[in-house]
């Protein structure tokens, strides 16, 4: 009884020790995946530009801010200045607060929505 107990348990050593090289094997062989990249609309990169450079974007709905944005680009589109937009902007502002906001969302705007428009406004700031 002994005799088949270690020839179990030498088999069970054995097969164990199979089993690791198998998965080593396996590991050291294949190559690691990569998951795909997911691409990010420049709409997206645009909104987290603008929460992570400005509190006050957080409580304004995305729509509003991608219209703001927009219009931005139609601005310098409409072949109106920098000036012009920071005095549009100026109006409708209540402090520092939002003179900061507004010229994030212009900045955001050049950068990532209408990148065309980057060099006329670094040329007239």
């Amino acid at each position: 009884m002994k005799r088949v107990t270690l020839g179990l348990f030498a088999a069970a050593v054995l097969l164990a020790g199979c089993g690791k090289e198998t998965i080593r094997e396996v590991l050291v062989t294949t190559p690691p995946t990569e998951a795909p990249a997911v691409e990010v609309s420049k709409y997206d990169q645009y909104l987290t530009y603008l929460y992570d450079s400005s509190a006050q974007a957080r409580e304004w709905e995305e729509s509003k801010l991608l219209e703001l944005g927009s219009l931005v680009c139609d601005w310098f589109e409409g072949g109106n200045s920098v000036s012009g937009l920071i005095d549009t902007f100026s109006s409708y502002a209540e402090g520092s607060y939002d003179t900061e906001f507004y010229a994030v969302i212009m900045a955001g705007s050049v950068t990532l929505l209408c990148p065309e428009y980057r060099d006329l406004v670094n040329a007239q700031l």
